[in-house]
């Protein structure tokens, strides 16, 4: 197992945004970037252009908002999480307007590049369950309600203090997996929040030692990209 713990020097500061962001690495190819961001309330990134990336995001305190160039709104929140496949070219602002907001961006480099641009968003009602993973976003062939142009499945983690569980794994894919809030034990390793574990293989159960969020990428061992 590899562990990357949260450092300094993963933090920059981009007005009232702070951002720690992790580079998985050449063994996880595709996954290019995961963010973990802090947004004070009124911040906004003005309108941009992305290309060529599968972009998650992942509301677990407060909310944000995404504005696409036509006009369309999205709220994001801890029921909520999108993917913009942005293809050919895509622009749209990001902002937290009511509240302040903590969130996770992974940047993922798709299998083809181009094409039109898509962005599609997926709603719990009730929330995360506890103790029982969700699938978020996975490949265009899996049943995942966030397609992905990549080899990769996506989930989230709920997992109360005292309980353990299994840690998703498919043969012929890495895990890298991520804690957003709380404290966990993956094996031997102890967790804070923004660190991060990964194995080229399958990781041993998560078991909580304080109420915690966790997110979990699988990504495919033969993954290529555009």
């Amino acid at each position: 197992m590899n562990v990357m713990r949260a450092q300094r020097d993963q933090l920059f500061e981009y007005g009232p945004f702070t951002i720690r962001r992790q580079r998985p690495g050449e063994a996880f190819g595709a996954l290019a970037i995961v963010d973990q961001m802090s947004l004070k309330m009124d911040a906004r990134i003005p309108m941009h252009t992305r290309q060529d990336e599968e972009i998650f995001s992942y509301v677990w305190r407060g909310s944000a908002q995404h504005l696409a160039e036509n006009g369309d709104k999205i709220a994001l929140n801890a029921k909520r999480a999108m993917v913009v496949s942005a293809g050919s070219g895509v622009r749209y602002e990001e902002s937290a307007p009511f509240i302040e907001t903590e969130m996770l961006q992974a940047y993922i480099r798709p299998a083809k590049s181009g094409g039109a641009p898509r962005t599609l968003d997926f709603t719990r009602a009730d929330g995360l369950p506890l103790n029982a993973w969700t699938l978020l976003a996975g490949p265009e062939s899996s049943d995942a309600p966030l397609p992905l142009g990549q080899d990769v499945f996506i989930f989230d983690l709920k997992v109360e203090r005292g309980a353990q569980v299994e840690v998703p794994h498919l043969a012929g894919y890495s895990t890298w997996l991520t804690l957003l809030d709380g404290i966990v034990r993956v094996g031997d390793e102890r967790l804070m929040p923004g660190d991060s574990i990964s194995e080229q293989g399958a990781l041993p159960d998560v078991r909580g030692e304080r109420d915690a969020i966790v997110i979990a990428f699988l990504v495919s061992d033969g993954v290529t990209f555009g």
